[in-house]
């Protein structure tokens, strides 16, 4: 537990350093960054997720594209991948999340995430909302 808690400290410093200006990501950093985010953080949280809706009877499925010319991954609720969330690089700092509506016309919604500020942490919670905002609907 101690060694995931020197990570987590660490994690945090940098985090910090580049969000005060001390420390500046490579520009050709983009690609290997959202790939490290996608793998450790992200995809696990993603998948739990779609495991969630599964179990509530939703027909959710993980898609991950992660070679370099074309990187990205989603959780769609729909076989057309019209309806639910896409994450690709956005630059060396941010990353783009972008909610799908499904609706015709399709209407989507793109967010952009600072990996300095992207625990784990924010990111369910970020997804958390995008689902409440696709699939939960108030009593008629």
């Amino acid at each position: 537990m101690e060694l995931l808690d020197a990570y987590t400290k660490l994690q945090g410093r940098l985090q910090q350093y580049e969000e005060n200006g001390w420390m500046t990501p490579s520009p050709d950093a983009q690609l290997s960054r959202f790939l490290a985010f996608a793998e450790i953080d992200l995809i696990p949280l993603t998948r739990r997720l779609a495991a969630i809706l599964q179990q509530a009877g939703m027909a959710a499925h993980v898609v991950v594209q992660l070679e370099e010319d074309n990187m990205w991954f989603g959780l769609f609720l729909d076989e057309a991948r019209t309806r639910g969330l896409l994450l690709q690089p956005h630059d060396a700092t941010s990353m783009q999340l972008t909610v799908r509506f499904g609706w015709d016309p399709p209407v989507e919604e793109p967010h952009v995430l600072r990996y300095h500020r992207c625990t784990r942490a924010l990111f369910a919670s970020a997804l958390e909302r995008c689902i409440d905002r696709l699939v939960i609907r108030p009593p008629l």
